[in-house]
């Protein structure tokens, strides 16, 4: 058997060589701008880096099985040769299943570190958790779908497998429902953003570049109906592996699209850079006069809050200030490019209260210069 022998065998190895590299570069890219420009790695940027290390450990048993005439028809394969193929087809499984848990993982993580209202926080630590309990199976069903193993290559051999056909198909259910719920889970937060349309759309769609993989999901159960039910596995198999390739891949290059906003808006800012075309500034509080009747202090308080390209969910009640304090700046953060590694995203609130005290010099209340100092921050 010569290497890439057969024509399907080069054609799948071609996909997955062309997918694989694609999402190298994408998470080169990103790491470079987490890295580098934002100097900010966080755990989402460690859990894609190791989603890409198993991937390339499945690209590499997926030469193996190339190598060993996966593409051929059983019968003119010899049996080394099948065993080889069969060997690599085993150890494949339970790595693409963790690669694509890993990645799921890190865009959580990444929802968790860009969206930190409580709800989000509590959505994504629980789909977490079910993908760490559920990956766990995955992978240990995998490894040890034959018992012995040596049953999973050579049928003859005593002892027990699992349904292949009813392991592969609810894995593959749940790898949908669990691409959907990712999908949805920005979104609610994402329509709330006080950005213009066009950008807020835009937005949604790079979080929504998630159906991709939803989509090759659905494409690969196609080719699982095919292997489960095949008397010609070593030729039936391309599809499947191929399918594999792309989805696991897909759901990388995904995951890492929206933390290369800073690269890019640096590379090509005319395109990228939102600018000023995100800025929206509106007063969340009327400006307010008053004069005490008892020092005849008079109060000039005025509250504007800006808004570039994002959203704050917290309300500043001037209840909740200090009515002594003269002149404060009550809010600022910032959840810009370098630091989320999408559009940026700032809030600014400025609170302005003066005071103008005409109180007589023998007023038993008290001296507003006192009162002051004694509440300053």
């Amino acid at each position: 058997m010569t290497t890439l022998s057969t024509s399907r065998g080069r054609s799948a190895l071609a996909v997955s060589i062309v997918f694989t590299s694609l999402a190298t570069a994408l998470v080169l890219v990103r790491i470079y701008t987490r890295a580098v420009l934002v100097k900010q790695m966080g755990a989402d940027d460690y859990a894609i880096l190791i989603a890409l290390t198993f991937s390339w450990v499945f690209f590499g048993l997926f030469v193996g099985e190339v190598y060993h005439g996966m593409g051929e028809h059983y019968v003119l394969i010899p049996a080394a040769i099948y065993k080889a193929q069969m060997l690599c087809f085993w150890a494949s499984v339970p790595i693409y299943q963790t690669s694509l848990i890993t990645t799921k993982m890190s865009i959580l993580l990444q929802y968790r570190r860009v969206f930190s209202t409580p709800r989000m926080r509590l959505a994504c630590n629980m789909l977490i958790g079910f993908l760490a309990v559920y990956g766990t199976w995955t992978i240990v069903s995998a490894w040890a779908n034959c018992v012995p193993l040596e049953k999973f290559w050579d049928p003859t051999v005593p002892g027990f497998c699992f349904d292949k056909k009813a392991l592969w198909f609810s894995n593959s259910a749940v790898h949908i429902l669990t691409d959907i719920l990712i999908l949805i889970y920005p979104m609610p937060v994402l329509k709330s953003l006080q950005l213009p349309k066009r950008q807020k759309f835009a937005l949604m769609g790079v979080f929504a570049l998630g159906g991709f993989v939803l989509i090759t999901s659905v494409l690969r159960l196609r080719s699982l109906l095919v292997i489960s039910n095949s008397t010609d596995p070593t030729y039936d198999n391309v599809g499947a592996a191929e399918w594999s390739a792309i989805e696991c891949n897909v759901a990388i290059i995904c995951a890492s699209l929206p933390s290369t906003r800073a690269f890019l808006s640096k590379l090509l800012p005319h395109i990228f850079s939102t600018g000023s075309n995100g800025y929206r500034s509106r007063t969340t509080r009327p400006s307010r006069t008053g004069r005490s009747h008892l020092t005849g202090t008079i109060t000039n308080t005025q509250v504007q809050a800006s808004v570039i390209g994002g959203h704050d969910d917290r309300d500043y009640d001037m209840d909740k200030l200090s009515p002594t304090t003269a002149s404060f700046r009550a809010h600022e953060k910032y959840m810009d490019a370098s630091k989320d590694g999408f559009a940026g995203i700032k809030v600014t609130t400025f609170v302005t209260q003066e005071s103008i005290s005409h109180q007589p010099e023998n007023d038993e209340t008290g001296s507003t210069k006192d009162l002051v100092h004694k509440h300053s921050f």
